[in-house]
């Protein structure tokens, strides 16, 4: 499976990729077997949410990983659909833990505020021609 990880909203112009073996079963355990540095948050924050993703290739530098605040930016997790292909945002009130990967698919990581988007289109991910998201069993 495939991670993209666009750094654009952290501050850095760069979108990274990773291929992760196997089958991770969820976006939270790709991106750690990605080989990225992830700094997972404490969930001592307002929501208790454990196990968010606070901190990407160091970024953001100035969050303190104690949980999100309201209308703060944060990492948000992105999942590919069909027709059209496109990015959609996860949505899941367990974070990335909560999304479902499969192998073969994409799963994508965007800092920015509620309103972001990912900067690259899964096309530009994934070249194969033909491409589209496996159905997960």
């Amino acid at each position: 499976m495939t991670v993209a990880v666009d750094l654009k909203g952290a501050g850095r112009p760069e979108v990274l990729l990773r291929c992760v073996a196997g089958s991770p079963g969820d976006a939270r355990t790709a991106l750690e077997r990605s080989g990225l540095d992830v700094r997972l948050g404490s969930g001592s924050g307002p929501y208790g949410d454990s196990g968010y993703v606070c901190r990407l290739e160091g970024l953001p530098a100035d969050d303190f990983c104690t949980g999100h605040r309201d209308g703060a930016p944060f990492w948000k997790v992105w999942r590919v659909g069909v027709d059209p292909l496109a990015w959609r945002e996860s949505r899941t009130q367990g974070g990335p833990g909560a999304v479902r990967v499969c192998p073969g698919g994409l799963v994508g990581f965007a800092f920015g505020s509620k309103t972001s988007q990912m900067t690259v289109t899964p096309e530009q991910v994934v070249t194969r021609p033909g491409w589209l998201p496996p159905p997960c069993p």
